[in-house]
């Protein structure tokens, strides 16, 4: 489907504007209040020797947390991309921008995403819609363009089949998506032999899910659970026929909270994975990490905080840290690969839900 300049630019503007100003969360949890680490009271550690560096996708990052790809295509766009980027660059972190697609059917808007790299040399992932190399035919070259266009160390193919049924400009045909197998490995191929992420946008993904991933050789699994940011919500407020709006309202909760698509991805898949969708904390990263995850992402806070400033989001990431570190001095994991190790129980809902389903 093809959108004018000016389409793309309103709609990424109303993204932003709609989650900025309105409800567009959840309103059911991540189920990471039913996973408790255990205290170690003689942890026998020093708060000060502890480290939470590690590698991602080649890149050294100060800490488990990415920047989620959030957004693009619009002069405000281009402002948060560049608040976030100085951000991750100050802490040593990592960012991804939002779909690319504006920018691949309007190269006026290219220099909203590349102007990452005018501010950081950090780990930065591309994004695409996987829908888009079914109903419009993206192959190979298509990549290449959009990792050219942000010199990208990773590649995230994000999955959304619930925004796309809700928004008004939506793609429906989710249909043989295994030629992704082959356009990726053509990819590499022919242009470089970067990690591809398979990313949710906020809907989680299922074991069944994780299988088919799998075999399509992702290197990376994005979770982006539900308990964060509802992109049903967010594309519900832009549709103004009240008789769709009521057919369609019934779905803004739908979705794998985010603790319970981690159990159900770890149980198929040993590659890398990423936590995120309603990451709030660094209590809820080291938990993350604790329940199978290497990396978590955070996307709303960081949007909200990049509108006021660089700084702003520097301050949200770095609570964030510093909150990871408290955990990890309280269950005496000294490193990441040891917070990996720590041990948890799970309760509640979550533990009904990995009884019924793992």
């Amino acid at each position: 489907m093809g959108y004018s300049k000016n389409e793309i630019e309103v709609r990424k503007l109303e993204h932003i504007l709609l989650c900025k100003y309105c409800n567009v969360e959840y309103d059911k949890t991540t189920l990471l209040e039913d996973v408790e680490l255990i205290h170690r009271g003689t942890s026998g550690i020093n708060f000060n020797d502890i480290e939470t560096e590690i590698k991602l996708f080649g890149k050294k990052l100060s800490a488990p947390i990415i920047v989620s790809g959030m957004t693009g295509g619009h002069t405000i766009a281009k402002e948060i991309n560049k608040n976030i980027a100085k951000a991750v660059d100050e802490l040593g972190l990592g960012m991804g921008v939002g779909s690319q697609r504006a920018a691949i059917v309007n190269e006026d808007l290219i220099d909203t995403y590349n102007i990452v790299r005018s501010y950081t040399d950090n780990l930065v992932i591309g994004n695409l819609g996987a829908v888009n190399f079914i109903v419009d035919n993206w192959d190979e070259e298509i990549i290449d363009k959009a990792v050219e266009m942000i010199d990208a160390d990773a590649m995230a193919i994000h999955f959304n089949p619930l925004q796309e049924i809700i928004q008004p400009e939506g793609d429906l045909n989710f249909k043989n998506i295994d030629k992704l197998k082959e356009i990726i490995s053509n990819y590499k191929k022919k242009y470089k032999d970067i990690p591809f992420i398979a990313k949710q946008v906020g809907e989680g993904f299922s074991k069944e899910d994780a299988i088919i991933l799998k075999n399509i050789d992702f290197d990376a699994i994005d979770i982006q659970g539900s308990g964060g940011t509802s992109w049903a919500k967010v594309e519900l407020l832009r549709i103004k026929d009240d008789e769709t709006k009521d057919l369609l309202k019934k779905f803004v909760n739908w979705g794998i909270p985010t603790a319970a698509s981690i159990f159900e991805v770890k149980s198929v898949y040993n590659n890398i994975i990423i936590g995120s969708g309603g990451i709030r904390s660094g209590l809820d990263i080291a938990k993350c990490i604790a329940i199978g995850c290497d990396c978590c992402g955070v996307a709303l806070p960081i949007l909200k905080a990049s509108l006021k400033g660089w700084e702003e989001v520097v301050k949200v990431l770095e609570k964030y840290i510093k909150e990871l570190k408290i955990a990890m001095f309280l269950v005496g994991a000294e490193n990441i690969e040891e917070l990996k190790k720590t041990p948890y129980i799970v309760k509640g809902y979550l533990k009904d839900w990995i009884s019924q389903r793992l």
